[in-house]
């Protein structure tokens, strides 16, 4: 009340001073000696005031904290729940042999009608495994990917000559062909296919992805000053005996170029099966 009091005789202060502009000696002392009576309270106020406000602050910090901990540990339980989900379904997947109607409430006998329903189970099953991409178990249901580099440097190039990439790290699959540079996909799919080559100082030259003949995607390597890596990837559907390479180009590659193999790589693998 104290404090209302102030503000109002304030007030009142401003508004003679507007209309009159001429303050009887009274008000200003009496405003005066109300302002250094209460001025310590209104210190305190405000000093209350910020207390409160960092306070408030504080608490705003420790709840948004709060907030992040609760998401984390939902996140985890989320997770602890859907592997062993993904691990039921890969071992109810595995231990379903359509070989054994009786499991599957059908009759013994080899009717057509029993052929058609296995046949008709197995494709289903098929499509539980090829719809998801990148399972937990990599090993067992991702089973086409490799990665290879060159021993030696390669010079003397020629039109449409073929990249032999010789040290594979990786082969999961056996798809990729060492001696030949040729990867020959074992199973219906999209595939990712990455390559890089890299050309010594002065000379360019453009390279090819390419997939039975025809070219998937270009690389362009060359510095005048610097060896010069090119790089490019291709998203692609590919057929079971399809024969994907890199090749250097028939035209654009400049005479003497030489390709750095230890920094010169051939990789790829199955995105997700198709039909």
């Amino acid at each position: 009340m104290d404090i209302l009091y102030v503000f109002t005789v304030t007030l009142t202060f401003c508004c003679i001073n507007f209309v009159q502009c001429d303050i009887p000696n009274e008000i200003q002392q009496f405003v005066l000696s109300l302002l250094q009576e209460h001025g310590e309270e209104v210190k305190e106020l405000k000093q209350e005031i910020r207390t409160l406000r960092q306070e408030v602050s504080s608490l705003q910090r420790s709840y948004l904290k709060v907030l992040h901990e609760l998401n984390d540990i939902r996140r985890k339980e989320k997770k602890e729940e859907l592997v062993p989900m993904e691990t039921e379904m890969d071992d109810r997947i595995q231990k379903i042999h359509v070989k054994d109607p009786s499991s599957l409430n059908v009759t013994q006998s080899n009717t057509p009608q029993n052929l058609v329903g296995e046949k008709q189970l197995s494709k289903s099953v098929e499509r539980v495994r090829k719809g998801r991409l990148v399972p937990h178990n990599m090993i067992g249901s991702y089973p086409t990917a490799f990665s290879a580099s060159m021993s030696r440097d390669l010079s003397n190039l020629q039109h449409n000559q073929v990249l032999a990439f010789d040290i594979a790290s990786i082969n999961i699959g056996n798809a990729f062909d060492k001696t030949t540079g040729v990867f020959i996909p074992n199973m219906k799919g999209v595939y990712a296919l990455f390559a890089t080559i890299t050309t010594r100082t002065g000379k360019s030259l453009e390279a090819q992805i390419v997939r039975n003949g025809g070219g998937l995607c270009n690389i362009f390597a060359g510095d005048s000053a610097f060896p010069s890596p090119g790089s490019n990837m291709v998203l692609v559907a590919l057929d079971v005996g399809d024969h994907v390479i890199v090749r250097i180009h028939n035209t654009y590659h400049d005479s003497g170029a030489t390709i750095d193999g230890a920094f010169s790589t051939f990789s790829g693998f199955l995105l997700h099966e198709t039909d």
